[in-house]
């Protein structure tokens, strides 16, 4: 993944343009795109700061309002399906995908597990037989 310019560069730029030099000029100056020279240009213009926004960075759960319900729900019915919780949720006008509701589950450790008892009855692949 890429960087964002540093802001030394978006200074430089800035200062380019009120020198009175052309985007496409600035552009090749600084070794940039002539679309980063307008986005500077509109941020500086925008917010008096050059600063980039935001880069990466984690991004929450839709459902983590919901944790202590959803919690409650798997306490209850371990064997409670991706499709039941959604509709649940559904029924709290909480409209998400059962991959979403996976993930979640995933994050808050509260994985089903298959039982030992349901293993494979022989041997999978081609192994030798005694």
């Amino acid at each position: 993944m890429g960087k964002p310019y540093s802001n030394d560069l978006r200074g430089s730029v800035i200062r380019a343009i009120d020198a009175g030099h052309t985007y496409q000029e600035v552009a090749e100056l600084c070794g940039v795109s002539v679309s980063s020279v307008s986005r500077f240009l509109t941020r500086w213009r925008g917010t008096g700061s050059v600063q980039p926004e935001k880069f990466g960075g984690y991004k929450g759960y839709a459902l983590e309002e919901y944790a202590s319900l959803i919690t409650a729900w798997v306490r209850a019915q371990p064997d409670i399906t991706l499709a039941e919780i959604q509709a649940r949720l559904a029924a709290q006008k909480v409209v998400v995908s059962q991959t979403s509701v996976f993930r979640f589950l995933r994050h808050l450790n509260l994985t089903f597990k298959k039982k030992s008892a349901r293993s494979r009855t022989r041997s999978s692949g081609r192994s030798r037989r005694p």
